[in-house]
């Protein structure tokens, strides 16, 4: 279910006044966010209701048993939860992909293993929000595995957390230390929790429907289908636009589910801190995509041996390629996270030369050009080039691209001044968007409730009337 379709609104109305009824009883409440993410995730993909179940009581049951089994059997149980939960994304996620590369290898030797692969094996179809919920049952059993003072939780607990809503789609992947203790506290309805939810919610809209919809529809959907048919600075313009369009599309979501937890009384950590504004690779990943890039370092890198044991260039470059294979199964994604890893590693590597030369200072320019500005030049471009390998559908396409970009051809269609105003406007909102809310939330605070209705009612008008005919699903739905 979209946030951003009448269909939503019609469920979550009812939802939030009957909340706020019972927000104030801990027992009922959270009986009700489970029947309220049941029923959202139902009307997502009512066939995998049953997935989204397996995958709560299993990391229920294996923190229940952790406390009872030696360390043997405490590394065996908690091995046995990691594997099962590869197998099911792998399924999902990879199947097709592993048996079509088995079936042309085989081809390659001569063997004939096409009966591997029948049409029903094209009508798999990942369930919305896999990706997320899975890593979020496994860092709830894994936490509990590494710390044996915490205490299992009841299973409607887990379900609860496995199920909210606003997340259960496309994150923020939550940890157990973001959501139990507030599924625990009594709260009342404070006018707060409406301020600052709607101005999230304001923000979220206009990403994702003013400017992330405005640059797919005018330039990013046609350069990656058609490429040859544009000029080679349109091509470059679509590269640029895309690398706006992802970051309002799923900041945008970021910032609906944000406003939406808002609403039902839950705080909901960061996703996004203005990635765009990094001057190197290691700062983006600390900006982009945070409880996902946590997560792989806390679950994934660390326990590769990080930078302590090991060799800790490897570890980036495995964790990031994993990475990439988490987003999909095709060659594009793994050469997206491959880059990525070799990015890291290099910063990682240069900055660690950079201390060993130059000690803790930093060249303040070089050609007279600071050194910040120049940083941040070649993250943003090395940043948006990856981007080709992420929307592309293919290898094949990914270069045709970047070919277009380099023959320097004027034949071709062009782009129009407002697709440069959204790219600018997605740049510009990362620099000034922490100010425009806190202006936002300070000046609708001083408003009586009534008026504040009427604000974002009109504020949210506004925007769904700005953006296209149909609402376009969100990028990360994919994963």
């Amino acid at each position: 279910m979209n946030f951003v379709t009448l269909s939503f609104v019609l469920f979550f109305l009812p939802v939030l006044f009957l909340g706020w009824g019972v927000r104030r009883f801990c027992g009922i409440y959270k009986w009700f966010l489970v029947a309220a993410g049941l029923v959202f995730y139902g009307c997502a993909g009512p066939v995998y209701l049953s997935l989204l179940l397996g995958i709560a009581t299993l990391n229920w049951g294996t923190a229940a048993l952790l406390p009872k089994l030696s360390d043997m059997g405490r590394k065996g149980l908690i091995g046995f939860n990691v594997t099962l939960h590869i197998l099911i994304l792998a399924y999902f996620k990879y199947y097709e992909f592993l048996i079509l590369s088995l079936i042309s290898m085989a081809g390659l030797a001569g063997w004939d293993f096409s009966f591997l692969f029948s049409d029903s094996l094209a009508d798999i179809v990942l369930p919305v929000g896999l990706s997320f919920y899975t890593f979020q049952g496994l860092s709830y059993s894994i936490d509990h595995y590494r710390n044996k003072e915490l205490a299992p939780r009841s299973f409607m607990d887990v379900l609860a957390y496995i199920s909210f809503f606003p997340t259960v789609l496309s994150g923020p992947i939550l940890r157990e230390k973001d959501f139990f203790p507030q599924l625990e506290q009594k709260r009342v309805a404070e006018g707060s929790d409406f301020t600052e939810g709607m101005a999230y919610i304001i923000s979220g809209l206009f990403k994702k429907v003013v400017l992330a919809s405005y640059l797919s529809e005018h330039i990013v959907d046609g350069v990656f289908t058609s490429p040859q048919d544009y000029s080679s600075a349109a091509v470059l313009v679509g590269v640029y636009a895309y690398t706006i369009q992802i970051f309002c599309d799923f900041s945008g979501y970021t910032d609906l589910a944000i406003g939406v937890a808002r609403l039902m009384g839950f705080r909901l950590p960061p996703n996004f801190k203005a990635p765009y504004m990094a001057t190197d690779l290691q700062e983006f990943w600390h900006r982009w995509h945070i409880t996902l890039s946590t997560w792989l370092r806390d679950y994934l890198y660390i326990p590769m041996g990080g930078s302590r044991k090991g060799n800790r260039y490897v570890n980036l470059f495995m964790t990031m390629l994993i990475g990439g294979m988490w987003h999909g199964s095709g060659l594009t994604f793994l050469i997206w996270g491959a880059l990525h890893g070799l990015g890291l590693a290099v910063v990682h590597g240069f900055k660690k030369l950079q201390k060993l030369v130059v000690g803790e200072s930093r060249v303040p320019c070089w050609l007279g050009v600071p050194c910040k500005l120049l940083s941040w030049v070649i993250t943003i471009h090395f940043i948006a080039l990856l981007w080709i390998f992420f929307r592309a559908e293919s290898w094949e396409s990914a270069v045709q691209v970047i070919d277009r970009m380099r023959a320097l051809d004027v034949q071709g269609n062009g782009f129009s001044l407002m697709v440069i105003l959204a790219i600018v406007c997605g740049l510009v909102i990362q620099w000034i968007g922490p100010g425009l809310y806190r202006w936002f939330t300070a000046l609708q605070s001083r408003l009586p409730w009534v008026l504040q209705a009427i604000v974002v009612a009109l504020l949210c008008g506004l925007i769904m009337n700005m953006g296209p005919d149909g609402t376009l699903p969100f990028i990360y739905f994919n994963f």
